[in-house]
């Protein structure tokens, strides 16, 4: 036989090849007597008995057959006649015939009664006879032997027996009598321990079973008896072999090994001789083996009985009676042995083939339609014919085997499942999944009904979650081998059926696009009641079969069902991925999209519901995202009801305090692309959020989209948005996402609400490191001052410097480490990520409404007296702002978590500008108020953690940017609720570190809008502020502050003498340092490293710690030349404040303060202080302006000739033209800081009658004016000079030649303005307008912006103008015929606006020649009416450094500015902030945004857009050299003219007096002035105040020093420059 592999088993199946019924070959045919050596008569009849095997009917006995066997009954009558009395057969049959000479001895010595050692002798030699010799008949000796091998005789006389018994049987001649006689002695023997000769003999006797001649009947019975004995004794042994472990004893062994070899002989029997044997010894022969197979525990007897079937199968049939029992014991075996798989299958698959196929089929499915019959079948019985269908289905009717219908198969699978076997379950499972292995079988079983199929795979499937075991293995999902290879032989027989229904699952989701209706349905169905083992792909099939056959719309029955299915097996089972889930919630909302409209509320609303309760407990953060946008939807489209009932989930969600975010359950199969899961917005990459903060970012959803549809719900949204706001259970993410929302309200003029996009917050951000730009910058300079102990945040000294530990907060991203002192010891800072960042991602979830909301309003007024139509006034409905502000003074006073508090420190500032917003909270206003001062003056707010690397001062400095906003609403405070917001400040100034600033920019709106209470308390602020001029990051400040104070004498009224002073000290003390720093940077190396170790004293010692400081860059850091120019500017604005009587006496003290000695201690006095002396020497004594120049006298005089000449006094050009005969005189005074222009006329006396003439007036040549009696331009000069005293030769004045060059260089002087001259252009942003070309095109703006032109300066006419007009044209009107204008002492501003200039869209459609101006222009103001953010690109330009954003507080139309009368707009409140471009540094109050009155509006921005001029000019040409002030430039023309005139003295050749040192002096210092100029380059802060000012050209290299040497007969240079102590 062909030994052939297991089957149905882990291995991989090779194709199966069947052994049909096979004959034995030719060689081993029975050997049967031939009839040539026999005689006839018994020789005839025994041959005819081995002919072939005789049959009786069904059912006879033995008996019965012999008694109809005639050749038997004479077998019978012949043996008894052959035998004597004694059994023994008579010599007359058996003579013997050759053989030795002792023959007959030996045979003598055989005989019983011989001694049994004779006989055992004899026994020997008689075998060597009988195989040595041709003996006639070997019966004659047995006859005489017999007796050897009973029982009674010892065991070697026994064996000797049958050693000669076997040798006899060999005997090549025996006849049938013989043959017969030898078998019944065979089958006589008794003795159990001779059963291994017995069965030799047996089986020499049959020649191995190929010859059973004259013994067909008897053998098969005997061997049957003998396996039956002998099966017994082999389970006695084992039984004693397992009780007795330590015997050493064989028996069990012999007993099995003569078992063994008795299975052998009958399977040869069999096989040689099967059509020999009756049916009915079959039948008790495989009625012993199978009870064998029942009862043995031993694998070989199994084997063996196996093999003794397959015998019987093969080379016969088995009886129809015992096919049943044989198909049940095959079953089992192939189910419970697998080592005997092969053979089990030979047997069965050779019964399969024979013509008892169809029998053998039924048997099968009898087995599995009936498991439980007489309780005699077992479950491996029923496993076993599973098995075999499972093959036959593999085999598909190849090698012969059976079909199997499919119903008929499904029908008694099904039955089978009646046993709860997981096994069995294993085995039907697997005949299951044959189905789908094949493509060929697979496309048969579409054309039959799959109903019991998926019910066997359904209960299948329930066993494994009862077993516990129901989930299916990664590894199985994603094998791509085919299902029996899969089987893992480790795994559990529950794990391994889950894997195989896994893959039966993998299969039917495959074979879905090839089922009718009917199978897919059916199959749906399986997939949603088994959904815990479905695959991710398979439940994605099934959401989208639901949807694509519209199962859960109307039009199917069901539909109400079906939806609910899908919700309850698959959206609510938190285990799934998120895109399934959102699969199915995306087919429930396009129902319920479907049906709203179609059938009732009630209905709808329940279907939603049905989903949305899942709102509350839901998890996923992705899902909860799709299920909240979903609850927006319906909400806003649904009844009161549903509304209702929506937002209590969402209350419900949020309450609930976050237990974390969960992660849906993972798959190692193919990811699924169908399904686009959404994510979660508003926070960084490496941030997660809670499911609180989605449900809060619905209800700022619903908000939006209700702000324009109902107002109700708009409150109701908005109560749930406070609730949550002051909740502090709630998630801090959530908390921010509705204040995100709330700071965002802002109502317009007529008091509706509506939202912005932008929070207006970004410099504030900056300040708590909110910014990816503030967070990271300082990286460097903390790593380097980590560890220094810092000084106490509370201290008020002003020279207690900012240690290095407490400068800038640190980077979020990229801090470590940082250790600070905050009112304790050292505290290490861990990086805590913020939950909030600005911008950052997009606050709002969806972008708001731009319009208004129709419906919701800040505050309801009452209507007008008189009116009769109060609908516009009842149909809107006040929101609740005044419990908003409630909650946020709640949280400033109590809440501790830092993320909400610091969010609204930032905001709360910007949504306290939109007056309208409050009209209806103004107790809360105050109260606010009164809180924030209060916490101010006791220190008592919040303290930032340690690990936001933050400082006290730095959430004071957000405090004080919330009250700044609070200024504005002073018409609701009383006088001393003014005052103590002006105390606040003031206890700001220098009390912490970086909140001076923030004070001093405050202070300054409150000189615009609290003048009152500034006056009261101006000593102790310029107190405060001369205590921190010295550091530079406020220097810049203190100054603007104070030019700005000096404009408005309303402030300063009740200034005395000491308190100018203060003012002109802060100035000198800043002077001083620079003075300080140029002193240490011109020292040697050796002396500023002592100078710089050594303990720092006096100014240099204020400004020592701020070079560690970590403040942004200021103009102080950038350019310091501005700052110094600065202190100048305030010096002069404060001289001209002072009473006209008053000036002189303060000229003394500032001269001594402007000149000062050097290390070599030589008197010096700077370039700009000469100009600052010479604008006093002209404004000390005269309060009037500059005087006009007159008309030429010569058309005065027409008659008379005029002479003109000039001189060089000092600093100055004095210029006298005389008509020289009336002596009519102009004199021109050229000074630096201006131009004085006089008419002289000398009164003289008529001659006395007496008086004779002069003898000149008789030779005067008429030609010659000079030589005619005349009053000459000299005469003139000398009378206010000339002294009979005598002159200094270095003093004398200088006469200038009347040439051509001097001639020019005069004209080029007087070309120089006498004032600084700016222009500033000023936009007008319409509504809705945001791009260039619209915004130039307008021609007028609004009312209130034509109030702000008319208070900028004074109109006025271009054409024509006498003074400079930068460059508007003044001739043709090209720039229009007027514009606005403003000039003081000092400045003059000329606005360039583009409403005031010609527009001609035809021919200019960019309105290019309105941008050629205000592209040129360092500043812009820009009235920005769109009710839109400004873009600070909206104007691209090169040189526009700095726009000043005018934005009203509450957006109004045009029209309703226009409605508005002048008193109402005066009262309207402007948001103004300054922006610059990047890289500009901060100059201005308004930097952070500041909110001002419409009457104080155009003062403050004119004097912000004045300083940002300045600023600009000197920021231009920082890279190239320094701006020349116009004082300045006339100076220097001055100084060169001089040095001209003096240097064309010198080189005459006639001896000459020297040129005085000083004017020596001011050339070199200018020329050093010009080369510095030239190589000018930028500095740090750091460098400017470490390593002194050197390069800076204005403050350094510009000076006009003057040589004391040279002066000091005439005294100090304080004396020389002091005028008042002469004038």
């Amino acid at each position: 036989m062909r030994r052939y592999p297991d089957l149905g088993r882990p291995q991989p199946l090779p194709p199966v090849t069947y052994t049909r019924r096979m004959s034995p070959p030719s060689d081993d045919t029975p050997q049967t007597p031939d009839s040539n050596r026999y005689p006839s008569g018994f020789a005839g009849v025994l041959k005819h008995l081995a002919a072939g095997r005789l049959k009786t009917s069904g059912g006879s006995s033995p008996a019965a057959a012999a008694a109809v066997t005639p050749t038997s009954s004479l077998l019978s009558k012949a043996l008894a006649e052959s035998r004597d009395g004694n059994g023994i057969e008579t010599g007359q049959i058996y003579q013997v015939q050759g053989g030795p000479p002792d023959y007959e001895q030996l045979l003598q010595s055989l005989q019983p009664g011989q001694p049994l050692s004779a006989r055992q002798t004899a026994v020997g030699s008689l075998r060597y006879v009988i195989e040595g010799y041709s003996l006639s008949s070997v019966m004659g000796i047995w006859s005489a032997a017999k007796d050897l091998i009973q029982s009674p005789n010892p065991t070697e006389a026994r064996k000797a027996g049958f050693d000669l018994l076997t040798t006899c049987v060999k005997h090549t001649d025996l006849t049938a009598l013989e043959r017969r006689h030898f078998f019944d002695s065979i089958s006589e023997a008794c003795n159990r321990e001779d059963f291994h000769l017995q069965l030799n003999a047996l089986v020499e006797l049959t020649n191995h079973g190929k010859n059973i001649e004259a013994v067909e009947i008897l053998l098969l019975p005997l061997l049957t008896s003998w396996l039956k004995v002998w099966f017994e004794y082999s389970n006695v042994a084992r039984a004693i072999a397992k009780k007795d472990k330590s015997s050493k004893s064989n028996d069990a062994l012999d007993e099995e090994t003569n078992l063994g070899q008795l299975f052998a002989f009958i399977i040869e029997s069999l096989r040689f001789n099967f059509k020999a044997f009756w049916e009915q010894h079959v039948i008790s022969l495989l009625d012993q083996v199978l009870c064998i197979c029942k009862k043995t525990t031993a694998e070989a007897d199994i084997k063996n009985s196996i093999s003794i079937l397959d015998a019987v199968i093969t080379y016969g049939d088995i009886p129809e009676s015992m096919l049943a029992p044989c198909v049940e014991v095959l079953c089992g075996v192939y189910a419970t042995l697998k080592s005997l798989e092969e053979s089990t299958w030979n047997a069965i698959s050779n019964l399969l083939t024979s013509h008892l196929a169809r029998k053998m089929v039924l048997a099968l499915l009898e087995i599995l339609r009936d498991p439980s019959k007489e309780h005699t079948r077992n479950s491996n019985t029923i496993r076993g014919a599973a098995a075999v269908f499972k093959n036959l289905l593999k085999a598909n009717g190849a090698g012969g085997l059976s079909l199997v219908p499919f119903s008929t198969l499904m029908d008694a699978l099904q039955k089978s499942l009646a046993i709860d076997n997981s096994r069995l379950d294993l085995e039907v499972v697997q005949v299951l999944a044959c189905l789908f292995e094949s493509e060929e079988l697979m496309a048969l079983t579409l054309e039959e009904d799959w109903t019991l199929l998926l019910e066997i795979l359904t209960r299948s499937f329930k066993r494994t979650i009862d077993s516990g075991n129901g989930q299916p293995s990664d590894s199985v999902l994603n094998d791509a081998q085919s299902p029996s290879a899969k089987i893992s032989k480790d795994k559990t027989v529950t794990s391994t059926l889950s894997q195989i229904l896994q893959q039966i699952l993998q299969k039917l989701e495959v074979s879905c696009g090839i089922l009718d209706f009917t199978q897919k349905e059916g199959v749906m169905e399986f997939f949603m009641l088994n959904q815990q083992h479905l695959a991710h792909s398979c439940v994605e099939l099934v959401i989208n079969y639901y949807a694509d056959e519209h199962l859960c719309y109307p039009s199917n029955e069901e539909w109400l069902k079906k939806s609910g299915q899908l919700v309850e097996i698959f959206f609510k089972d938190s285990s799934l991925p998120a895109p399934l889930r959102l699969l199915v919630l995306k087919t429930i909302k396009d129902v319920y999209q479907t049906i709203t409209g179609i059938v009732s509320n009630d209905i709808v609303n329940n279907y939603a519901i049905s989903i949305l309760d899942a709102i509350p407990v839901e998890k996923d953060v992705g899902v909860l995202e799709a299920l909240i946008g979903f609850a927006v939807e319906a909400a806003i489209e649904s009844d009161e009801g549903l509304f209702t009932r929506i937002i209590g989930y969402f209350h419900e969600r949020i309450s609930a305090k976050d237990s974390g975010v969960t992660t849906s359950r993972t798959s190692a199969q193919p990811v699924i692309t169908s399904v686009s899961r959404p994510t979660s917005s508003g926070l960084p990459p490496f941030m997660s959020t809670s499911t609180s903060n989605v449900a809060a970012k619905g209800l700022v959803r619903m908000f939006l989209r209700s702000l324009n549809l109902s107002a109700n719900r708009a409150l109701d949204v908005f109560d749930e948005l406070l609730y949550l706001s002051r909740s502090d259970t709630c998630e801090t993410d959530a908390r921010l996402t509705a204040m995100k929302l709330l700071f965002r309200l802002r109502s317009d003029s007529n008091n509706a609400i509506l939202i912005i996009s932008t929070s207006e917050s970004e410099g504030l951000a900056s300040a708590l490191c909110r910014t990816v730009e503030s967070a990271n910058g300082n990286q460097g300079t903390e790593n380097a001052t980590q560890g220094r102990s810092s000084r106490s945040e509370e201290t008020s000294s002003a020279r207690s410097g900012r240690s290095a530990s407490t400068g800038q907060p640190q980077s979020y991203m990229s801090r470590s480490k940082s250790t600070r002192s905050v009112s304790g010891p050292n505290r290490s800072a861990k990086p805590i990520p913020p939950l909030w960042m600005y911008p950052g991602p997009k606050a709002l979830p969806e972008d708001p409404p731009t319009a208004a909301s129709s419906f919701l309003c800040s505050y309801v007024e009452e209507p007008p007296e008189g009116s009769n139509d109060e609908a516009p006034f009842q149909s809107r409905i006040a929101l609740k702002i005044n419990v908003w502000l409630e909650v946020v003074i709640t949280i400033l006073q109590n809440d501790c978590d830092w993320e909400v508090y610091s969010y609204i420190l930032v905001h709360l500032g910007s949504q306290l500008t939109n007056h309208s917003l409050f009209k209806g909270s103004v107790p809360q206003i105050k109260l606010l108020r009164n809180v924030l001062c209060e916490q101010i003056k006791a220190g008592s707010f919040h303290e930032p953690p340690s690990t936001s690397g933050l400082k006290k001062a730095d959430v004071a400095i957000c405090l004080f940017h919330i009250i700044t906003m609070l200024l504005s609403y002073r018409d609701h405070f009383a006088k001393s609720e003014e005052d103590e917001i002006v105390r606040t400040f003031m206890l700001g100034v220098g009390s912490w570190d970086r909140t001076s600033k923030s004070c001093i920019h405050a202070l300054s709106i409150c000189c615009h809008e609290v003048p009152l209470s500034i006056s009261k308390s101006l000593n102790t602020i310029l107190q405060k502020m001369s205590q921190i001029i010295t550091q530079t990051h406020v220097a810049v400040h203190i100054l603007e502050f104070l030019a700005g104070l000096a404009r408005m004498p309303e402030v300063y009224v009740n200034f005395r003498e000491d308190d100018f002073r203060t003012v002109f000290g802060i100035c000198f003390r800043y002077l001083q340092y620079v003075r300080d720093q140029r002193e240490k940077e011109s020292a040697p190396s050796s002396t500023r490293t002592s100078y710089a170790s050594g303990r720092q004293s006096g100014t240099a010692k204020d400004f020592a710690p701020m070079a560690e400081t970590n403040m942004p860059p200021n103009a102080s850091d950038e350019l310091p030349q501005y700052v110094y120019a600065l202190a100048y500017h305030v010096m002069i604005f404060w001289f001209l404040s002072l009473r006209l009587q008053d000036r002189a006496k303060h000229v003394g003290w500032i001269t001594r303060n402007l000149v000062y000695t050097d290390k070599a201690g030589k008197e010096v006095i700077e370039e700009q202080s000469q100009v600052t002396v010479d604008m006093m020497q002209r404004v000390a004594y005269s309060d009037r302006d500059e005087t006009m120049l007159p008309p030429p006298l010569s058309s005065s005089v027409s008659d008379e000739i005029v002479m003109k000449k000039s001189w060089m006094m000092g600093l100055s050009i004095v210029t006298v033209e005389t008509a020289v005969m009336s002596g009519l005189s102009q004199v021109t005074k050229r000074q630096p800081s201006g131009t004085i222009h006089s008419i002289f006329k000398q009164d003289f006396a008529k001659p006395a009658p007496h008086q004779i003439p002069l003898s000149t007036e008789k030779v005067s040549d008429t030609s010659n004016a000079s030589s005619r009696a005349a009053v000459l331009p000299s005469h003139i000069f000398l009378q206010f000079i000339g002294s009979s005293a005598g002159i200094p030769a270095a003093l004398q004045p200088i006469p200038l030649p009347d040439d051509d060059a001097t001639n020019r260089a005069i004209s080029t002087f007087d070309r120089n303005s006498t004032v600084d001259g700016h222009s500033i252009g000023v936009i007008y942003v319409g509504e809705d307008q945001e791009s260039e070309s619209e915004i130039l095109a307008n021609v007028m703006g609004s009312a209130d912006y034509t109030d702000f032109l008319s208070g900028l300066g004074t109109l006025i006419r271009l054409k024509g103008a006498k003074f400079n007009t930068q460059g508007l044209d003044r001739e043709y009107n090209t720039d229009g015929e007027f514009t606005f204008c403003w000039r003081d002492r000092v400045t003059e501003i000329v606005f360039h606006i583009t409403t005031m200039m010609p527009t001609n869209l035809d021919h200019d459609p960019l309105c290019t020649n309105k941008k050629k101006h205000t592209g040129n222009d360092f500043v812009n103001i820009i009235f920005n009416n769109s009710g839109l953010p400004f873009n600070f690109d909206t104007f691209p330009s090169q040189l526009n450094f700095v726009n000043i954003v005018i934005t009203p507080e509450s957006r109004a139309s045009f029209v309703a500015t226009r409605l508005r009368s002048y008193d109402e707009r005066e009262k309207e409140f402007y948001k103004v902030q300054v922006m610059s471009k990047p890289g500009f540094p901060e100059i201005s109050p308004a930097a952070e945004t500041k909110i001002v009155s419409g009457k104080s509006l155009p003062s403050f921005v004119r004097l912000l857009a004045l300083n940002a001029s300045v600023f600009s000019l000197v920021w231009a040409t920082r890279e190239g050299g320094e701006h020349v002030s116009s004082w300045r430039n006339r100076l220097r023309e001055i100084v060169r003219l001089r040095y001209k005139r003096i240097s064309s003295s010198s080189s005459a050749a006639s001896p000459s007096p020297a040129s005085p040192p000083y004017v020596t002096q001011q050339l070199h210092s200018s020329q050093a002035g010009s080369r510095d100029s030239s190589t000018a380059r930028r500095a740090s802060a750091n460098t400017f105040l470490s390593e002194g000012t050197s390069h800076r050209s204005s403050v350094l290299s510009n000076n006009t020093e003057v040589d004391v040497a040279a002066s000091q007969d005439n005294g100090s240079m304080v004396d020389n420059f002091d005028f008042s102590r002469w004038a």
